[in-house]
């Protein structure tokens, strides 16, 4: 759940039959599981005791390790098999590279958010000046979320950069039913018959910017924080 800073360890298990004759049936009573021996090459590998691994690569992830080294370990079978019988355990820890969302998708969404709280400023420009705005922000980020959502891993749980993309559109939402509450109050239900005027409201704008931008940078920081402490 944590995409795109995840981590995940890659384990293959090998299962080799040792001494096991040419045109004959492997039988657990005489042959353990473990690594071949030359007699079991019947000349057909140079290296009969193991393989040498140069270099593992693996697509849209980076090795743990700086060696970038597979860890080998010989592992006992079930219980079901006997004491003696073992396998070859290979396990390689990776990250997911996450350059394309830390460096175009999150300050991108960020920046929109920052313009959309700018929009506050027009509150009283006309009817639906700000809001008008926000709601185009909104689809913006719409149409951003969608082509995202094509290379997100579908799984039935909401993964970090969902929860991300979720929050930022919330404060869009909030905003303009912001913009919406103090144009009513204000033009529709007369707050200027108590004397307050346009400036003396704008206090409602401050505060909703506030938070908006507070919810803002916590999202922001809950994404990098990983990365932060690494």
């Amino acid at each position: 759940d944590q995409f795109p800073h995840d981590e995940h360890e890659l384990t293959l298990k090998l299962g080799i039959l040792a001494h096991r004759r040419a045109n004959q049936k492997w039988d657990k009573s005489r042959w353990k599981l473990a690594p071949a021996t030359e007699n079991d090459s019947q000349g057909s590998t140079r290296i009969p005791y193991g393989l040498i691994v140069d270099q593992v690569h693996i697509p849209d992830f980076t090795i743990v390790k700086k060696d970038g080294q597979l860890s080998f370990e010989f592992v006992p079978m079930a219980k079901l098999m006997a004491d003696d019988d073992n396998y070859l355990q290979v396990q390689v820890r990776v990250k997911r590279e996450s350059g394309h969302y830390d460096k175009n998708v999150m300050p991108l969404l960020a920046l929109l958010n920052v313009v959309a709280v700018s929009c506050l400023c027009r509150n009283f420009a006309g009817s639906t000046a700000s809001t008008e705005l926000i709601l185009s922000i909104c689809f913006v980020e719409i149409g951003f979320r969608l082509s995202i959502d094509s290379r997100l891993p579908s799984v039935g749980y909401q993964i970090k950069i969902q929860r991300v993309l979720n929050g930022f559109f919330r404060i869009l939402l909030f905003l303009a039913f912001e913009t919406n509450i103090v144009y009513l109050l204000h033009d529709r239900y007369g707050w200027q018959k108590f004397g307050w005027s346009k400036k003396s409201v704008t206090w409602i704008d401050w505060l909703a910017a506030s938070l908006a931008l507070i919810y803002s940078f916590k999202l922001v920081l809950d994404y990098y924080w990983v990365k932060i402490i690494e």
